[in-house]
């Protein structure tokens, strides 16, 4: 908690939730304590918070008791004055004397405290049982998750001896031991060496992580590395890559997608001003082309678009927004269960299939208005470069352009377009990369890192989603359309907020080493000065908990998981719940904590192509040859280190169970056997 003359003005936040006079003496007498937070405090609002039901007034102290009990745990500071809540987030506190070390630890502690909660759920416990117990999962192979664990002190001892070699001979030597091989996860697909489910193996590792594991909409390829020169080619580490965040300044601004970022490139010399006015016109006839508008405008106002053609698509997309809110609420009123749950109005597509009627999910009100909104958006952009002439005359069209705030809008737009185009299909967020113990004392996470930006995992992810039918660019469409899945961007964050050594001058150079295509390099692209907006710090109840909120005063389920209503859909349902609090929602949502951007280029124009200036393909390396030169550049100089290998010792399959289970050894051997 904090004491009244600990609050700093500049950070403090102060929230006044709507509550009725008795609620708020409930609450400001649960809350209204001096001195340090007691002990357990955030779990005994958890238990006082399942006491209330899920309806009505009571709602509204649940909800902020859970919402209280997780920014405690998270080391926010929260008190409750007489005129309301008082937060201060932890942050990173400048010139405070704070360490690189204490920074990590302060917030890895907070993060474990969601994942002890998780890894304490009866279905999760169930699952790492299930997955240790040794059993018959193939004909004649009966076997255990922690087969898959190396045991770290015989890697050790095999490490030493070869350290002991002659300089010529420890490549070799080292390939012979350490043979990293990229596993993709598939949905039925099981080891050959355990018979264990792939996905299964890769969500059992995922439960180590310092955070709790949460299931993410969107494209996904789950990744393992594995060594193949061991027995059970045991796993060295993991990996996913997701579909990326829509808006993230520093990684728009380094590609090039905000407009400040493209005056500066264009005023520097970086770009042509005739080949960025060929990128943009062809961005928005290909844009246009992928709207269905047969319904909403004529071929002529298609071709040369006029104000009025503008507003009157305006008009259209304000009225079928509100002609959905009301089957929303329609929806809501049909369709309230007990405890205030309300079945998500999916609308009539959920996957694309061979016979999916693309032209009538296309006049669904959700896309109806979206189409409409598009293409005005589209329209106004085409009539203000046309009036620019940014073909006829481009480097003078481009200094108009800019200059003017109906120029600078329109740029505005077909920078969007390349975004949403890029984001769609060529860029992939790194959302999780590390490594797995022993192989984590080896600089196992630099390796994985690598890896990502393999021909290996760059040809499975094109098989998987190349060619595959978009389900909202169908139904904006009203055909079927498909994309290309051809990567050429990679991009992570600072889970600490203050370097990454995973990251940190993570490179290999083509010269340098045999075999390598290309230079293979992660690239610091930026700091967010203020932190950023998430969800990673509010537990599962909580978010259950702000949506029902939000339900109860819109009367209506307005976020529905489906597709095309917008991204981020766990951050919508927390703001929206926050907002019928009456909690300012960014004043919880904004973490921060500055987060570190990194950024993997797959090929030498990357930036360029993802704004229709290049048309190079990416040309990865094999995976065999960045394992190769990862050996030379890490593995040989810490494989020699005692320090290292004594840390190593430590680490196997029973060090792993334990970190998850807090299981004695004496348990943990009974269910290996079970």
């Amino acid at each position: 908690m904090m004491a009244k003359n600990d609050s700093d003005p500049s950070d403090l936040r102060k929230f006044a939730p709507f509550l009725a006079p008795e609620e708020r003496d409930q609450l400001h007498g649960l809350l209204n304590f001096a001195g340090p937070t007691p002990a357990g405090f955030a779990e005994s609002l958890r238990r006082l918070a399942r006491s209330y039901i899920d309806d009505g007034d009571s709602a509204k102290l649940r909800a902020i008791c859970l919402l209280v009990a997780d920014l405690l745990e998270q080391g926010w500071r929260v008190s409750f004055e007489s005129e309301g809540l008082h937060f201060k987030p932890p942050g990173i506190a400048t010139g405070s004397g704070q360490s690189v070390e204490d920074v990590k630890g302060r917030i890895r502690t907070a993060l474990q405290a969601a994942r002890r909660r998780q890894l304490a759920e009866p279905s999760v416990r169930a699952f790492i049982a299930r997955m240790e117990r040794r059993t018959l999962r193939a004909p004649g192979v009966r076997s255990s998750i922690l087969d898959l664990i190396d045991d770290g002190a015989a890697l050790a001892d095999d490490l030493a001896a070869i350290a002991a070699l002659p300089e010529a001979d420890r490549d070799m030597a080292l390939a012979g031991l350490v043979d990293p091989v990229v596993e993709i996860c598939h949905s039925g697909t099981r080891c050959p060496d355990t018979g264990l489910p792939l996905n299964d193996i890769w969500r059992y590792f995922r439960h180590t992580w310092a955070h709790e594991y949460r299931p993410i909409p969107g494209r996904q390829l789950l990744v393992l590395v594995r060594n193949a020169a061991r027995p059970n080619r045991p796993v060295m580490g993991i990996a996913m890559l997701a579909s990326p965040v829509m808006r993230v300044s520093v990684r728009d601004n380094w590609i090039g997608w905000l407009r400040e970022a493209a005056e500066a490139n264009l005023r520097e010399g970086r770009w042509r001003p005739d080949r960025l006015a060929r990128a943009m016109t062809d961005r928005i006839e290909s844009s246009i082309g992928a709207v269905r508008w047969d319904d909403l405008a004529r071929p002529d106002e298609i071709e040369a678009p006029v104000d009025s053609t503008v507003l009157r698509l305006e008009q259209k997309a304000a009225g079928a927004a509100f002609a959905r809110d009301l089957e929303l609420r329609a929806h809501y009123q049909a369709n309230v269960e007990a405890g205030g749950r309300v079945k998500p109005m999916r609308g009539a597509v959920k996957v694309a299939g061979a016979g999916t009627d693309w032209r009538t999910a296309s006049e669904d009100l959700l896309f109806v208005r979206k189409r409409a909104e598009l293409l005005a958006q589209l329209l106004f952009a085409k009539q203000v470069f046309r009036a620019a002439d940014l073909e006829g005359d481009p480097a003078a069209a481009l200094d108009q352009l800019l200059s003017a705030k109906t120029g600078q809008r329109a740029i505005d737009i077909v920078l969007t377009e390349f975004r949403k185009a890029g984001l769609s299909s060529r860029v992939a967020d790194v959302s999780i990369c590390g490594a797995v113990a022993p192989y984590n004392e080896l600089l196992g996470g630099k390796l994985v890192a690598l890896l990502l930006a393999s021909s290996e995992v760059h040809e499975h992810y094109a098989r998987r989603y190349g060619g595959q039918v978009s389900v909202i660019a169908s139904q904006m469409a009203g055909r079927a359309i498909s994309k290309p899945a051809d990567l050429r961007v990679l991009t992570t964050t600072s889970l600490y907020g203050v370097g990454s050594s995973q990251y940190n001058r993570l490179t290999l150079r083509a010269s340098e080493h045999k075999g390598l295509e290309v230079d293979i390099r992660w690239d610091s692209i930026g700091q967010s000065k203020t932190g950023g907006f998430g969800t990673l710090h509010l537990g599962a109840d909580t978010a259950h908990a702000l949506r029902q909120m939000a339900q109860n005063l819109h009367t209506s389920r307005r976020v529905n998981n489906r597709f095309g209503e917008g991204t981020s859909p766990r951050l919508r349902q927390i703001r929206e719940g926050l907002d019928a609090l009456g909690i300012a929602s960014d004043s919880v949502l904004h973490h921060a904590t500055p987060r570190l951007f990194y950024a993997c280029e797959l090929g030498g124009d990357a930036r360029a192509s993802l704004l229709g200036m290049a048309g190079e393909e990416a040309r990865p390396s094999p995976a065999a040859a960045i394992a190769q030169a990862w050996r030379r550049r890490w593995l040989d100089g810490r494989s020699q280190r005692l320090e290292t290998l004594d840390a190593m010792r430590a680490q196997g399959p029973e060090s792993v169970s334990r970190s998850l289970l807090d299981q004695p050894r004496g348990d943990l051997l009974a269910n290996l056997e079970g």
